[in-house]
């Protein structure tokens, strides 16, 4: 990774004036799988990016303030001192949650260069420290973590794309549980109208069915279609928007930081993973799915999971279990044990639990004895069940728990703000248990390693691919900048070492061809690179495409279901703004 320890060794100080079920799912038992106001705007995530002497064209630039007028960027960087190392144990933000904004620095500056070598500074959250230093992407790999002077001295660094952020960087946030093809919905559409006490109740809303008639027929389902749904262009596989509505969930978590997302979308199309990666799909750019789900219970085949455990097939499995209150959603994690043959093989450390709400102690003891994950969606189980899982005694079992909003229904509308709910939630509930750095632990690297691939994702580190957000915030509190930040707030997103998302003024960075679209999120002028060059398997879409293909067809099942009294367009947004 780095030589941390002489930052430790050398120095210990905070650096100041430094500058994200079959109800749920429709039919998903998930197997491995082998607006506008806008102007124009790839990826395809193993292409390389043509290294050029001359950055992209000064047009994407927002005004002349924001490229720094340099003949260098090495030189725009030696007079910065090589590295500030913060103690995470003693950092400002350890017990605080609310950073304060006369901390906030100024907007940040870019030099552009080499399209795919980009030298990132500002204030870093690996996330098991922080420092005051640099990351270089080169193409699409993290190839230093430092000191400033450091990584501007390696070989890479030369001639790069100069972003001086001002801001904290961060892994990408690591999304471990959407449903994603709901994320056309949010509150407005369906909120449940009562506390439950397990998920087999709750489906019984006649609002919640008539939402999920509208998601089967969009994106053709092969189970549930409504009948109306003949009349429409989409239940077929031609007419399909499952393109569209899975790219419709993955901006919604890039604008906000997060880089992988287990979308549980069942059957995947080349379509998916060309914005935020889908995780659980052939396209992750991963090149290959070694992650298997289920958002019912009991899953089907689960005997078969636990021979794919000892293939190697599967490295992760994602399944939802205790999902309620009551014994009934208690007792399923026993039942978990006998499902299979032989008994008990899915305790297993491949094995994650979504949920676990009606988990005591003694649930949690048998998860840390044998190395299972928790994710926690806390927001929806709130709205859900009125109440979430003990984290308190789910830690102290030694059990590792994720982060995740599990969909904009009750629900987060993203990982930021499933992140603000858990912080506010263990404030009221659990006496602070958990620190800033935790919860921001709980959204990359726990994430990371929920779905076996803390090898490639979740941390600053060399080696690790290049999925980077970076938040606007006091650099002084820097865990504490990453939850009180919205999606107005973030600076950058690459993935895969190509940025997608960001500030107006950093628009140079994004990719040339086929370019970029410029965005109002929240009354902050942003630019997003939706469209990839690649003209097949509607690769090509721009944002604006996209909302209206949506939005159209939301329109239409409106008007070929009035007897139902509901009416789901406008589609939700990419975010609602505080």
């Amino acid at each position: 990774m780095m030589d941390l320890a002489r930052g430790f060794v050398a120095i210990l100080i905070l650096v100041t004036g430094c500058r994200s079920q079959l109800a749920r799912e429709g039919a998903t038992d998930g197997a491995i799988t082998d607006g506008p106001g806008v102007t124009d705007g790839p990826r395809v995530w193993d292409a390389e990016a043509t290294d050029t002497s001359n950055g992209p064209d000064s047009g994407g630039v927002v005004d002349s303030g924001s490229v720094v007028d340099s003949s260098s960027a090495i030189d725009s960087i030696s007079v910065v001192d090589a590295g500030s190392v913060i103690d995470a144990a003693t950092a400002a933000d350890a017990s605080s949650d609310t950073p304060l904004d006369a901390a906030i620095p100024d907007d940040p500056t870019i030099i552009p260069g080499a399209a795919n070598r980009i030298l990132l500074l500002g204030m870093l959250v690996t996330p098991e420290i922080v420092v005051d230093g640099a990351v270089l992407v080169e193409g699409n790999l993290i190839t230093c973590v430092d000191g400033r002077a450091a990584c501007a001295a390696m070989p890479g660094a030369v001639g790069a794309t100069l972003i001086d952020t001002r801001g904290v960087i961060s892994p990408g946030l690591v999304d471990t549980h959407n449903h994603i093809l709901f994320d056309i919905f949010d509150d407005a559409d369906w909120y449940p109208t009562q506390i439950y006490q397990d998920h087999d109740q709750w489906p019984n809303e006649a609002r919640y069915k008539a939402m999920l008639d509208v998601k089967q027929c969009l994106v053709n389902d092969s189970q549930g279609k409504p009948a109306w749904c003949a009349q429409t262009p989409y239940g077929t596989s031609a007419g399909s928007l499952r393109c569209e509505i899975d790219k419709w969930g993955e901006l919604k978590g890039l604008i906000a930081g997060t880089t992988s997302i287990v979308g549980l979308a069942g059957t995947t199309s080349t379509c998916f993973s060309s914005l935020a990666r889908s995780i659980d799909s052939a396209q992750n750019g991963l090149g290959q799915d070694k992650v298997q789900t289920s958002a019912l219970f009991p899953p089907s085949s689960p005997s078969t999971v636990c021979q794919n455990f000892a293939s190697g097939k599967t490295d992760a499995y994602l399944v939802h279990v205790g999902e309620g209150t009551d014994a009934k959603a208690l007792g399923e994690f026993a039942r978990l044990g006998t499902l299979t043959t032989p008994a008990g093989c899915l305790y297993a450390p491949q094995t994650a639990i979504t949920h676990g709400t009606a988990f005591t102690s003694t649930e949690f003891s048998v998860m840390g004895q044998a190395g299972m994950k928790l994710i926690w969606s806390p927001h929806s189980n709130v709205s859900l069940y009125g109440q979430t899982v003990n984290i308190p005694a789910a830690l102290d079992a030694g059990v590792s728990v994720s982060l995740a909003p599990d969909w904009s229904m009750g629900g987060s509308q993203n990982m930021l703000d499933e992140l603000r709910f858990a912080d506010a939630w263990d404030n009221t509930h659990w006496n602070d248990r958990l620190s800033a750095k935790d919860i921001v632990a709980m959204g990359t690297v726990n994430g990371a390693k929920a779905i076996a691939l803390d090898n490639k994702l979740g941390k600053l580190e060399v080696g690790h691919l290049a999925d980077i957000a970076v938040f606007r915030g006091d650099v002084t509190v820097p865990y504490a900048a990453i939850l009180a930040a919205r999606p107005k707030d973030v600076r950058l997103v690459m993935v895969n070492g190509v940025v997608l998302y960001g500030d107006s003024l950093l628009q140079a960075a994004g990719p040339a061809q086929p370019g970029c679209e410029t965005i109002d999120i929240c009354g902050v002028s942003k630019f997003l690179c939706t469209a990839t060059s690649v003209t097949t398997n509607k690769l090509d879409q721009t944002y604006a495409q996209i909302y209206t293909a949506l939005e159209q067809a939301l329109l239409l099942a409106d008007a070929l279901t009035p007897s139902d009294g509901f009416s789901f367009s406008p589609i939700a947004p990419l975010v609602r703004c505080d």
